[in-house]
């Protein structure tokens, strides 16, 4: 894994205790958190500026309501997540999300 990669994960290893709190770089476009096992983004800062969000392969069950305010948010992957119909109501109603080019949610 490159190191820019290394940065946008938010560590090395994609092992993740519900105490973990990611610092990233307010600039990054990029969030890849792929496979940390996160139950919540209780403790990961969303940067407004990004445009890719993947979010594959935790254990979330319910959509964090601050994904509606990434009006950049161009990518957004769900794959392999405990979210159900009932949890993804709210999406329909993220105008701000329009610009969404690429959403992904097989296996939730």
């Amino acid at each position: 894994m490159d190191e820019e990669a290394k940065e946008s994960r938010g560590s090395d290893t994609p092992e993740a205790d519900d105490n973990q709190t990611f610092e990233l770089d307010p600039t990054s476009t990029v969030l890849d958190l792929s496979s940390f096992q996160l139950h919540n983004l209780d403790s990961v800062e969303l940067s407004p500026s990004l445009t890719e969000l993947d979010l594959t392969a935790n254990r979330l069950s319910t959509l964090d309501p601050r994904i509606a305010g990434l009006s950049s948010l161009k990518k957004l992957s769900l794959r392999q997540n405990l979210i159900d119909d009932v949890a993804m109501e709210p999406f329909s109603h993220w105008n701000e999300l329009s610009g969404l080019e690429v959403f992904q949610m097989s296996h939730s």
